[in-house]
């Protein structure tokens, strides 16, 4: 029987690549050196659950506790959890984060439950294009997913640099993320104009930092995290290092994270950073055949700056109206008419209230779309979402494609 487990171990190790099987007492940890699977500090620990033994990178997550403020007891990056800008951070951060928790996310949870999973049928792949790295609201409102594909402009990034000699400048790096969460925690979606500056300085220079703060504070394991790009054919290609990714000639940047969830199963993240409208996509075949491989998929369209109303997003409007079988979104997504137009046929469910969008967006107000919740009802969602967030008059539309 030991000799079954420890095969059973072998064969997860080099399937997923979340262990190192170099013990070492001491690494000086360098953001150049961050190599794909990531440099280990030490042995990492082999996490067990109730039918298989899956290891996790105690280094990733010593680093992603330092980015979410989570104190813990390792003796990685222990400078780091002794500053007093740590402290103050975690301190700080504790408090909103809380609250947050115990109403924003709560309520999605509720609404999760109570409405989305009488709907919405699980599908392997969740796929959130214009997402930037909000993985935090499709994983609570798409827990079940084992793949997570996620599309932004934003930069992949790099991991910070902990050094013990340069543990008085933390203090710079905590404020950029605090300032990079001001809108999600507070509106429920990234603006894209902050989201410009917000990830890409030097301290927070893409969407890696708040990928690993979500997942961490919403009690994910991390296994792996790799830097990668597409071939022609779709294929994941893995590139060296983070810093090698950004000197990389190619249309398409990403990160694919393998983690445990808060129930110890194994899921996978892919957010690619690259430009999704037709003159982006048009020379990207790569891309495109990824999108492809995907196969039938559920698709999350939340705060999408209502680019698919527009006809030079036709392409990745689309991959969402061929490949998904069922289109969770609100009117930021795709128009109404173009489901309407689609050569398959839909079912419609909604929730909340539509109302006229907020001044920037005025033009795409859906004649439509409005009659039709009048005519079929909506039920309340309790919480704001999305652009009218700030007048409780949030929408959100589950269109299920007809067999």
């Amino acid at each position: 029987m030991l000799k079954t487990e420890n095969l059973l171990v072998l064969v997860l190790v080099v399937l997923f690549g979340c262990s190192n099987p170099n013990a070492e007492k001491k690494v000086e940890i360098k953001k150049d050196s961050v190599e794909a699977e990531i440099a280990i500090a030490k042995v990492d620990t082999v996490k067990k659950d109730a039918v298989v033994m899956i290891p996790t990178n105690d280094t990733l997550n010593a680093m992603a506790n330092i980015m979410a403020g989570i104190k813990d007891s390792s003796t990685l990056y222990h400078f780091v959890q002794a500053s007093s800008d740590f402290k103050n951070f975690s301190r700080t951060f504790d408090k909103r984060w809380s609250a947050f928790d115990s109403t924003r996310l709560n309520n999605l949870r509720k609404f999760k439950e109570n409405e989305l999973s009488k709907i919405v049928k699980r599908q392997t792949t969740l796929f959130y294009p214009f997402s930037g790295p909000d993985v935090l609201y499709s994983q609570t409102f798409f827990p079940d997913a084992d793949n997570y594909v996620m599309i932004g402009l934003e930069p992949v990034g790099s991991f910070p640099t902990f050094i013990e000699e340069e543990k008085d400048s933390l203090d710079l790096y905590f404020s950029k993320v605090n300032t990079s969460l001001n809108a999600i925690l507070k509106f429920s979606f990234f603006r894209t104009e902050s989201m410009s500056k917000d990830l890409k300085n030097e301290e927070v220079d893409g969407t890696l930092h708040l990928l690993f703060l979500f997942l961490k504070r919403t009690k994910n394991n991390f296994c792996s995290a790799k830097p990668i790009t597409v071939d022609s054919l779709g294929n994941i290609k893995f590139a060296s290092t983070f810093e090698a990714l950004k000197k990389t000639k190619t249309n398409t940047r990403g990160i694919e994270i393998q983690f445990l969830d808060a129930h110890q199963q194994l899921k996978k993240l892919h957010y690619f950073s690259l430009n999704a409208a037709d003159g982006g996509l048009k020379y990207n075949k790569g891309f495109r055949a990824y999108l492809n491989n995907m196969g039938t998929v559920n698709t999350y369209l939340k705060g999408a700056s209502y680019l698919m109303h527009k006809n030079y997003f036709s392409m990745i409007r689309h991959v969402i109206l061929n490949q998904s079988q069922q289109i969770i979104q609100d009117d930021s997504g795709i128009a109404l008419h173009y489901f309407l137009e689609d050569s398959h046929q839909w079912d419609f469910n909604f929730y909340g209230k539509y109302v006229k969008p907020i001044p920037m967006f005025s033009a795409f107000y859906q004649k439509d779309l409005d009659s039709l919740y009048i005519l079929k009802g909506a039920i309340p969602i309790g919480f704001g979402i999305g652009y009218n967030f700030k007048d409780k008059s949030s929408n959100m539309m589950i269109a299920s494609k007809k067999m």
